[in-house]
């Protein structure tokens, strides 16, 4: 595995953009459908890159890097309209093939002889292909199996593209899996599809809607425009802007760039060490200062055993996609995440005991009632307290102007996504994971950064065979699954201790002031008593009345100037500093992580029994199942993450009350 130097800030993805290519086979095109095909493809195709050029120079443009648009056709090398695509595709265009079935067997369908034309064409089509996924259906012969194939390859196209080029007569399908089967497939997912009529002369059209019952379909002009908002709709985010007020450490590449996209690494952290420290308290993590974060080429290393586990040729390009692309992003994000997610919690975790602390700081001049400069010795702890409050007022402030809850949101969530869903990436479900916001609903910036480094990562070159399935099933299991459940476990066990630590110290504050208070009750009595004792002495040797209140003891004295200080100290300061802790444990909603956690790791549980079950069938595996079964765990762990934002997202950092 390579070993990456990490970039100055978190590498932005390439714009990247799928065009999937359906269509008739020669026996419908004819020559003349053919040659207006192969036209009519070229000119839509530089219309693309027009669009996609007009788009880079857009502001939001600017949350992808620097380097030129990777511009890929997804086609399944048939005869016909699919090779016509790949053929008259612009140079600059990388071509994906996905086979319906291994490629020896697929040779077949263009002829017994080996020499062939169609299959030498076949077999030069795959030299330019970058990547070679050959799907298989177990179970089935002859053309039943030819029929699941191709009806597989139309579905499993869908999930790798975000345009769909038909070329089609309009007609209904001849059979499952032809071409307009698909098309309905694509309209129904919300897929841009631009319909190429070989029967018809004119220009190319958006489709809308495929008529039923021998009725027209719904068709719409395909202009520079409409083929311009469907390519912003797909390559730009969908969101809200988002201003930051806060000093950033490089001027961001676009108004709606957040914070994330422009931090340093984060190798050490100084300031903020509550939430650490509170750890180590509450034996729920080991403590160090500063606090370090590992390095990017020791953190690499964390995938080997995910990446051995794939049993996948380090050689391949999706492998070295998802070293170079998917690797360090989930490392940044994860990072990030680690940084925001402690300047955070130490924040209000601070804020909270400074403003509890402050209470009983301020009333420490009692201490010194008997001194004649008690007036500026109480004005030397007013001035204590105003620093500490205005340090709690200052940390609010820059945590709210830096938006550090924001931002642990938002690159805990892209961690995750990341993460979470590398294991798709060989059997070809990364994309279908996350798809685009559909109409006019939005989406996050983690979202739309994780769909479009899925657009940038390539198709796996590789024969998804039973063998081959259950390697990645069994690898999921082994590593990502496995070392997921032991982090909630671990999780949940530690969030709960932190809960029970908060919780106890709390409820010993305030039945500390129930003691300090019922003390002060006796020690008042105790020399009460000791007041009437010396009157009654002091009557009996003199013979004159004295009054109780006016005599004096060394007791009398430690209470008015020990006792009583201590006492009102602590009854002002201990419900503060349960009050406190109280805010810091409903803040921190320890416990509410720690069942989600205990929940996660359950059904991670049933997820890990489903695929050993899967396993231990001696029945050949097929894409689908396969498929299902690693997005279940993606699932469950998509919920948890957005379970996690739902509990925490109105805990904005405020002024404790």
């Amino acid at each position: 595995m390579a070993i990456l130097q990490p970039d100055a800030f978190m590498p932005r993805p390439q714009l990247a953009l799928n065009i999937g290519i359906t269509g008739h086979r020669p026996n419908k095109l004819g020559d003349s459908g053919a040659q207006m095909m192969a036209a009519q493809f070229r000119s839509i195709a530089d219309e693309i890159e027009a669009q996609v050029t007009m788009i880079r120079q857009e502001p939001s443009a600017g949350l992808y890097c620097a380097g030129p648009p990777l511009l890929r056709i997804v086609s399944g090398l048939a005869e016909g309209a699919d090779r016509i695509a790949v053929l008259n595709a612009p140079a600059n265009w990388l071509c994906e093939a996905v086979l319906p079935m291994p490629r020896a067997e697929y040779a077949k369908d263009f002829g017994a002889d080996p020499a062939a034309p169609a299959r030498l064409e076949f077999q030069h089509l795959l030299t330019r292909a970058v990547t070679i996924t050959e799907l298989t259906v177990p179970g089935l012969e002859g053309d039943d199996a030819r029929t699941a194939s191709y009806r597989q390859l139309g579905t499993f196209l869908l999930g790798q593209i975000d345009l769909l080029i038909a070329v089609w007569d309009g007609g209904p399908a001849d059979g499952p899996g032809g071409t307009g089967e698909l098309v309905i497939a694509a309209l129904q997912t919300g897929m841009p599809v631009v319909w190429i009529d070989p029967r018809s002369p004119g220009p190319a059209r958006l489709l809308r809607v495929v008529g039923r019952a021998g009725a027209p379909h719904e068709t719409a002009e395909l202009n520079p425009q409409t083929l311009g908002e469907h390519l912003r709709a797909i390559l730009l985010p969908q969101i809200k802007p988002v201003q930051h007020h806060a000093a950033v450490h490089a001027p961001p590449a676009s108004p709606d760039a957040p914070l994330w996209l422009h931090t340093p690494w984060p190798s050490r952290l100084l300031v903020p060490f509550a939430y650490m420290l509170l750890r180590k308290i509450t034996h729920a993590g080991r403590w160090s200062w500063p606090i370090r974060y590992p390095a990017m080429q020791a953190q690499m290393r964390g995938w080997s055993p995910f990446f051995n586990a794939m049993q996948a040729d380090p050689a391949t390009s999706l492998q070295q996609s998802l070293t170079d692309i998917l690797l360090p992003r989930s490392l940044w994000a994860d990072t990030l995440a680690w940084k925001f997610g402690n300047i955070y919690r130490s924040a209000y975790i601070t804020s909270f005991f400074l403003a509890g602390l402050s209470v009983p700081l301020g009333l420490c001049y009692l201490f010194f009632l008997f001194s004649p400069s008690v007036l500026g010795i109480k004005a030397g702890f007013v001035v204590l307290e105003l620093i500490i409050i205005s340090t709690v007022v200052i940390v609010i402030r820059r945590g709210v102007r830096s938006d550090w809850h924001g931002q642990w949101l938002q690159t805990r969530e892209l961690s995750e996504l990341l993460r979470s869903s590398r294991h798709l990436a060989y059997v070809g479900g990364l994309r279908s994971f996350l798809g685009r916001p559909s109409g006019v609903a939005s989406e996050s910036l983690p979202g739309w950064y994780a769909r479009a480094t899925f657009r940038e990562i390539g198709l796996v070159d590789a024969v998804l065979d039973d063998t081959r399935l259950r390697a990645v099933l069994a690898g999921t299991c082994a590593t990502e699954i496995s070392e997921q459940r032991a982090y909630h476990a671990a999780n949940a066990a530690n969030l709960t201790r932190v809960h029970h630590w908060l919780h106890r110290a709390g409820d010993l504050c305030f039945a500390a002031t129930i003691g300090f208070l019922l003390v002060y009750l006796a020690a008042w009595v105790l020399d009460w008593i000791v007041l009437i004792a010396h009157a009654q002495a002091f009557e009996a040797a003199s013979g004159e009345a004295a009054l109780a209140e006016g005599g004096h003891s060394w007791f009398h004295e430690w209470l008015e100037y020990g006792i009583k200080p201590v006492v009102s100290i602590a009854a002002a300061g201990l419900p503060a500093l349960g009050a406190a802790l109280a805010g810091i444990r409903e803040q921190g909603d320890f416990k509410g992580f720690a069942e989600r956690s205990s929940a996660t790791d359950q059904q991670l549980a049933l997820v890990e029994a489903r695929i050993q079950t899967l396993l231990a069938r001696p029945n050949p595996i097929d894409i689908a199942t396969a498929t299902d079964a690693l997005a279940s765990a993606t699932q469950v762990m998509a919920r948890d993450v957005s379970a996690w934002q739902q509990l925490y997202a109105n805990k904005h950092l405020t002024l404790p009350a």
